[in-house]
């Protein structure tokens, strides 16, 4: 090896080290990565996992880390509960998918009148326990305390073959890595297809490049579950890419503070300088960083000539500063990292245009914070998803120029106009409530539970009234 090869090698190094360091989602992923190998703990659950499943599901062995994390289970008769499938449940990330996975479990507990557990197939990371999962669900969710207890058990990987599941349980799947394993749970015979919920919050294949990561979560939308789908975006999306019909009663709106958005709005002022705010995370490729920035840039140049004070400013996830103007050095993009709530909401006050992408049909929520709240917000359009949306959302092409230009423009009418009031996003164009598709999902289940039921009692009938004579030998 000669010394520049060295000297690289080194440098990167020192670079996986620092993100290992300072970012949670890059360690999960490095550590999914190396696989069931960095733990002997793993390897023999994993071992154990293979031997208890049926024959049926062994040809899934090694397909995706999960796939036979549930095929294994023992099922008795007893109360049935609902069944929260989750990767993990983990202070620091337990983020809004996750918050909405627990507020569906819960409502859908108490609308059937089940109790909730959680599952979580991905292998506890160091730090971690039942214990301290439960504590935060109790944390997030007071209302589910018994006596001021955790009131929501919460079952590690490596336990979930200690346990004893119901047979008409309902399971819920919040990702693609759970729905996997319980479509492979289902060709087992261990779990009913038609007691599988799948909760979809985003278009989860997108998030590989095309592999067999891409080709299984894809599968999962076509395993028969039942669909409980995040936005009517997503909803329409899913429709018309993977031929999902889902009853659009079965879509809900994200959840979006709005009376929080309207204090925000009564605080926006008409400033003299304007400030850009780029929603930037660069470890999330859906967020589209690198384009984010090029198209700033673009904005930059756009601007010169015009005499504006402009300051850009990111927050998200951090990063290193970064020279927007070719390297002069006077025009930077400033991180301001992952801001706690309150702190974010303060700032982006101070904000009135927004830049944020998502190259995904699932609508984020930093467009609508901004958009409901007064500023003129800048995103990539998806397949028409996303332009009809919020008068103050501009939805142009996936380019740094069509991106540049617009944010150009949105900083030029913020200087003449001001920020706009505030204006929520019109009724229904996101999705109906969450209790309201809570409620339609427990009807189709209770209504198919009632189904299977009459099939049952017809059937035993049926073999009760035979004719005698035609059991006679003839």
């Amino acid at each position: 090896m000669n010394f520049e090869k060295a000297r690289r090698l080194v440098t990167d190094l020192v670079r996986v080290n620092e993100r290992y360091a300072r970012d949670g989602h890059y360690r999960n992923d490095v550590r999914e990565r190396l696989g069931r190998t960095v733990s002997r703990v793993d390897v023999r659950v994993a071992r154990r996992e293979r031997d208890r499943a049926p024959l049926a599901a062994r040809p899934f062995e090694g397909l995706v880390e999960t796939s036979l994390a549930i095929a294994g289970i023992r099922t008795v008769d007893r109360d049935p509960e609902v069944v929260l499938v989750v990767d993990e449940l983990r202070e620091g990330a337990a983020f809004a998918g996750v918050q909405t996975a627990l507020a569906v479990a819960l409502a859908l507990g108490e609308r059937t009148g089940r109790r909730v557990r959680v599952v979580m197939v991905r292998w506890t990371t160091p730090g971690n326990s039942a214990a301290a999962a439960e504590a935060l669900v109790a944390e997030r969710f007071p209302e589910s305390r018994v006596d001021g207890r955790p009131g929501v058990r919460v079952v590690r990987r490596e336990d979930v073959l200690d346990e004893t599941f119901g047979r008409d349980d309902v399971w819920i799947a919040t990702h693609w890595k759970t729905a996997h394993p319980l479509d492979v749970a289902v060709t087992a015979g261990v779990v009913s297809r038609d007691r599988v919920v799948y909760l979809v919050q985003d278009y989860e294949p997108g998030f590989s490049p095309w592999s067999t990561e891409y080709a299984v979560a894809a599968s999962t939308y076509r395993a028969g579950f039942r669909m409980l789908v995040n936005s009517e975006p997503l909803r329409q999306y899913l429709g018309e890419v993977e031929d999902v019909d889902v009853p659009r009663d079965r879509s809900f709106a994200p959840h979006l503070d709005l009376e929080l958005l309207e204090r925000v709005a009564a605080a926006r002022q008409h400033e003299e300088t304007v400030r850009v705010l780029f929603y930037g995370r660069p470890s999330k490729h859906r967020n589209l960083f690198r384009l984010g920035v090029a198209a700033l840039r673009v904005a930059v140049q756009e601007l010169e000539a015009d005499g504006l004070r402009v300051e850009f400013h990111s927050a998200g996830e951090q990063h290193g500063d970064v020279e927007l103007d070719g390297g002069a050095g006077d025009v930077k993009l400033v991180s301001h990292g992952t801001m706690p709530w309150d702190d974010y909401f303060r700032f982006i006050a101070s904000t009135n245009v927004v830049l944020s992408l998502q190259h995904s049909p699932h609508p984020s929520h930093p467009p609508f914070d901004g958009a409901i709240s007064g500023a003129r917000v800048v995103t990539n359009e998806f397949r028409d998803t996303r332009g009809h949306l919020h008068p103050n959302l501009t939805a142009v092409p996936a380019d740094a120029r069509s991106l540049g230009l617009a944010v150009a423009d949105a900083v030029r009418r913020a200087t003449a106009e001001g920020p706009t009031p505030f204006a929520p996003v019109a009724d229904g164009a996101l999705g109906g409530p969450l209790d309201a598709a809570v409620d339609a999902l427990a009807t189709a289940l209770q209504q198919g539970e009632a189904a299977a039921g009459a099939h049952s009692a017809a059937a035993t009938t049926s073999e009760s009234t035979t004719d005698p004579a035609e059991e006679q030998p003839r």
